[in-house]
């Protein structure tokens, strides 16, 4: 042994000599027992070193873990919470839109006067200014046709609007962004009239519009700029406004499944709600309606298998009609039906239930049914919401519970 070990002896020392070794530098304490137990020590000490190895070791394989996962939500494809194009834009909580994709930034569009133009977004706050632009197909990236800019608090809480002709900003037209919350989703509308843009969030327009500058026609691009910090786009659609009494041909627009498609996934079939269905909530939804599709459902659940609240869509030829039921244990009750409305082939549909004091309430493209749904089980009970999509390409889009 090249040095003998003492009392003094490091502990560094201790732990590399040889059992051997450690036994003869230590046999001057004679008791076996003390050798006995300076050897355990020895062995917990390299226990510890091991374990420490691989603390170090689970550490940087969850350092790798983050580093992907962010390098992989970075670079999320075609968004949706569309259910609108990715996700109704109706306001909703963070918890009931984490399954949402945000969706491309570019879409090739052809645009004429009665279009509407349809987006949803997930608002986040904190975020960057987000916006919505036409691009002129002279310069699809350079060439703003309209600019419709969100600049959330502590932005300035305004909504501009804005054309680029070529790299120079002309005059702006400002409008008061209207209060956003944290998680929720907002539905933004913009009408491409004769002369002019209108613009809607939600079922409000904005103060002002914007007269067109340059020709509506030259709109080859939508892209989208989704901000920061998870505030994102997640549907995007575009089709005929119904008020149009003489709306363009599919000729005039591109064929009617580039015009009118919402070009947006499916939403996931259910969500878990993590706060309590109360009177005066809505729960709102849209689907991309396809003719030829079986019945398609929104569902309110207490837990898988129990229906609180079952709304059906049954269009021709399977009865035109909606029907209201409950289900609490594998056994529909008695049903409430109403008359389903009329549905156009590729065009997006719009539901809203209102959660009233003791009754559901459910509007289609904005008019109610001919039907209310008294409660049968207590509204706080819903922990779920689920949809069906039905079939041929029918999908719902979006789905957001909120107040």
């Amino acid at each position: 042994m090249s040095k003998s070990l003492t009392y003094f002896s490091t502990v560094e020392e201790v732990s590399s000599t040889s059992d051997e070794d450690l036994r003869e530098g230590f046999g001057f304490l004679s008791p076996d027992t003390v050798v006995n137990y300076v050897m355990e020590l020895r062995k917990k000490l390299r226990v510890t070193e091991e374990a420490k190895a691989a603390a170090e070791s689970e550490v940087e394989r969850l350092r790798r873990l983050v580093k992907d996962k962010e390098a992989s939500t970075s670079a999320v494809p075609n968004l949706t919470y569309t259910g609108y194009s990715q996700e109704p834009g109706s306001s909703n909580q963070a918890s009931n839109s984490l399954d949402n994709n945000k969706i491309n930034n570019l879409h090739f569009v052809k645009l004429l006067p009665g279009i509407e133009i349809h987006a949803t977004f997930l608002f986040k706050k904190g975020t960057e200014k987000f916006n919505l632009n036409l691009m002129s197909e002279k310069d699809s990236q350079k060439f703003y046709t309209f600019h419709l800019d969100f600049r959330p608090y502590p932005l300035g809480n305004v909504i501009v609007m804005n054309t680029n002709p070529a790299k120079s900003w002309e005059r702006e037209i400002r409008a008061e962004l209207p209060q956003l919350v944290n998680g929720r989703m907002y539905n933004v509308t913009v009408l491409c009239e004769d002369k002019q843009f209108r613009v809607k969030i939600n079922d409000n327009y904005i103060e002002n519009t914007f007269p067109y500058r340059y020709p509506l026609q030259d709109v080859a691009v939508i892209k989208l700029n989704h901000g920061s910090l998870g505030n994102k786009w997640v549907s995007l659609t575009w089709q005929p406004t119904k008020a149009t009494q003489n709306p363009p041909s599919s000729a005039e627009v591109g064929n009617s499944k580039e015009a009118a498609s919402c070009g947006s996934p499916p939403i996931k079939n259910s969500i878990n709600l993590d706060t309590k269905l109360q009177p005066g909530m809505k729960i709102s939804a849209r689907a991309f309606f396809k003719k030829g599709t079986k019945k398609f459902t929104i569902n309110l659940l207490k837990n898988t298998g129990f229906y609180i609240f079952h709304l059906d869509f049954r269009p021709y030829p399977h009865g035109n009609v909606i029907v209201m039921n409950t289900n609490p244990s594998k056994s529909w009750e008695k049903e409430i039906r109403a008359e389903l409305p009329p549905l156009t082939d590729g065009e997006i549909m719009d539901v809203v239930i209102e959660c009233g004091k003791d009754k559901f309430k459910v509007k289609v493209n904005g008019n109610y049914i001919g039907n209310v749904f008294p409660y049968r089980y207590p509204l706080g009970d819903v922990k779920m919401l689920s949809v069906a999509h039905g079939t041929n390409g029918n999908k719902w889009i979006a789905l957001d519970c909120h107040e």
